[in-house]
């Protein structure tokens, strides 16, 4: 399973506030995050001995309550209605009835009204005073929102507001949980470092007001930054410790949700014996009507299934999820269900199926990527964090004013460099995973490179374990592709090679790795695959090449010539078992191309192609255009 960035199950969707001044309602905030089941009774009873004349008491009362309920998962849409009522006799623009207008915004389904409705209250927003606790808690909630429409960059707009308007509270529950909103922003945006080190502060805040509720939660939360760096056994620590918070104060809710984030981290790094019993706790807790974490819950349940070799009960899980329609369902969570679909179905020989799902999730991805790049996110980052760098120089500045002036000369010198140098390290760190990519994936079929293709390679075999066969490792060579450079120009010689990268990719299985060996050469792995097997894919992409046409090469028919290997024949060596197909494809070759050698030594003949039936799921025949 690839490392999972962050998405909807790492959302902070606890970290809500009110930013009420009233210190019976503050002081019932703060129980509500130490222990979010026993506030909420004793919200209760506030309410019940509170003056029915004191409105604003009353709405902020309920508004409490129903943050507390929503903590402790349980139903919070009473105490939000309640305090919508009680607040409607106050004016529009009121702190209070921005809160409930907000979470009566969050119940509307997506459409016209909705959008109405977050632009009114976006202007009574902007209208609130800057620095009140109030215009920082509804920032957070504004940020939350756009967060999970996939909005990222109007998203960090309000968290990095949020955070500045509550720089001068110290240890406010507003400040903190602005840092939580912002982390996990700047954690999709790749920058992990600094995310984490924002958890931190708010995880801070939190032990040191005694919230363990709040301190849970951002446990998670942070757990969730380590599994996206690709550290799943930090990320564990994170999560077992939020479960043993949460589990000393009652929230079995809270241990729920911790054991969920164990599961995904015991999963990422292949630690079975871990993540059963964690996935069990979680689908048994979570996976219940209108929990809004029951669908990563079931899809987990569902990736521990294929692990564990039952694909037919992964199916069971997986298949209602994927029936109800993705909805709000965030792109990275949609794409991994599919995945898990395309696994189980793969395993049980349904290829096209399989081959269906993954082609979705792919799609779903790149489109997601697309708009993470163009989101501006981090350009927001960078520059947010260079006002965050100012502020504290000017506070360094009314602090020592003296000192500032004798060292005036060597910062102002300084100032410019260290600023374009944490620029440059800022940039080259958001983009070091992009680099990554990139330095694995052949430019112009967009295929796995050879390295990359043989690190793929080795996870997958990691997988396969000692079972017989381990896998076949096929070579392939496009036959007199020399001339095809030389009849039509290189160009044309381009086109085909990444016409041919795409019918092997569509013909092979979703569990098979494709690479570019170099030239006109292809490498493919087939995991868990004898020779007889992987010879019969072959034949399959064979077809599928012979009828593709080029408008820019009339006359040109794709064949190409393979050389099969199966890895027990070296004795398990990869690189052995890549010579050996090839020593295998220059037999085919010698035998007259078209063909696949499977067996023998370099002087055997060669395979001719298989006459096979037409295959289940044969791409339609197209001419490709010319450039």
């Amino acid at each position: 399973m690839a490392a999972v960035l962050l998405t909807f199950v790492a959302t902070p969707a606890s970290a809500r506030c009110t930013g009420s001044i009233d210190p019976v309602v503050a002081q019932l905030e703060l129980e509500a995050g130490r222990n979010p089941a026993a506030a909420a009774e004793q919200i209760a009873r506030r309410i019940a001995r509170t003056d029915k004349a004191n409105t604003r008491r009353l709405a902020e009362l309920h508004l409490v309550q129903s943050i507390a309920l929503s903590m402790g998962g349980m139903d919070p849409a009473p105490a939000s209605k309640k305090a919508g009522r009680v607040a409607s006799a106050l004016p529009d623009g009121d702190p209070v009835n921005l809160m409930v207008r907000m979470d009566d915004y969050f119940r509307t389904q997506a459409g016209p009204e909705k959008q109405s409705k977050l632009a009114s209250i976006e202007r009574d927003y902007r209208a609130l005073p800057d620095g009140s606790d109030a215009k920082a808690c509804l920032a957070i909630d504004l940020a939350y929102d756009l967060a999970v429409q996939e909005n990222p960059r109007r998203a960090f707009i309000f968290a990095s507001q949020a955070y500045r308007n509550s720089a001068g509270k110290g240890q406010s529950i507003a400040h903190a949980q602005a840092a939580t909103m912002l982390a996990f922003l700047v954690s999709s945006g790749h920058d992990f470092d600094y995310a984490k080190s924002l958890n931190s502060e708010a995880l801070k805040t939190y032990l040191a007001l005694d919230l363990s509720d709040l301190a849970a939660n951002e446990l998670v939360l942070r757990g969730y930054t380590h599994l996206a760096d690709g550290d799943w056994q930090r990320a564990i620590r994170d999560f077992e410790a939020s479960a043993q918070q949460a589990h000393s104060y009652g929230n079995e809710y809270a241990v729920d949700y911790a054991q969920l984030g164990v599961c995904r981290a015991a999963l990422e790094g292949g630690a079975l014996g871990k993540a059963a019993p964690a996935c069990e706790r979680a689908y048994q807790g979570l996976a219940r009507p209108n929990e809004r974490m029951s669908f990563p819950a079931t899809a987990q349940m569902a990736q521990l299934r294929v692990a564990q070799g039952d694909e037919r009960q992964a199916l069971s899980l997986i298949d209602p999820l994927i029936a109800e329609g993705r909805g709000d369902t965030p792109a990275e969570d949609w794409a991994e269900a599919l995945k898990t679909r395309a696994q189980a179905l793969s395993a049980l020989g349904r290829n096209a199926q399989a081959y269906a799902d993954m082609h979705q999730a792919n799609e779903v991805l790149e489109e997601y990527r697309r708009d993470e790049l163009q989101s501006g996110v981090a350009a927001l980052q960078a520059r947010f964090q260079t006002e965050v760098l100012q502020k504290r120089l000017s506070a360094e500045e009314r602090a020592s004013e003296a000192r500032l002036r004798l060292a005036i000369a060597v910062i102002v010198g300084s100032i410019t460099a260290l600023l374009l140098l944490g620029t440059l390290i800022f940039f080259l760190l958001r983009h070091r995973r992009r680099f990554r990519r990139l330095a694995m994936t052949d430019p112009l079929t967009g295929l796995s490179n050879r390295r990359a293709a043989l690190e793929k390679a080795a996870e997958a075999l990691r997988i396969v374990g000692s079972a017989r066969p381990r896998a076949s490792v096929a070579l392939f060579d496009i036959d007199h592709f020399k001339s095809c450079n030389d009849r039509f120009g290189h160009d044309a010689g381009d086109r085909v090679l990444s016409e041919f990268a795409r019918i092997v990719e569509d013909s092979v299985r979703p569990t098979d790795i494709v690479g570019r060996w170099g030239g006109e050469e292809f490498l493919v792995i087939f995991p868990a695959t004898n020779a007889a097997q992987a010879a019969r894919i072959i034949d399959r992409v064979r077809i599928r090449a012979e009828r593709e046409a080029f408008d820019f090469a009339p006359d040109y028919r794709l064949r190409f010539s393979a050389g099969v290997a199966m890895l027990h024949e070296t004795d398990d060596s990869m690189d052995d078992c890549v010579k050996l197909a090839d020593k295998r494809l220059y037999a085919a070759k010698a035998q007259g191309r078209d063909r696949t050698c499977a067996s023998g030594h370099a002087e055997d003949p060669g395979l001719p192609p298989a006459q096979l039936p037409e295959p289940v799921e044969p791409a339609q025949s197209r001419p490709v255009k010319a450039a």
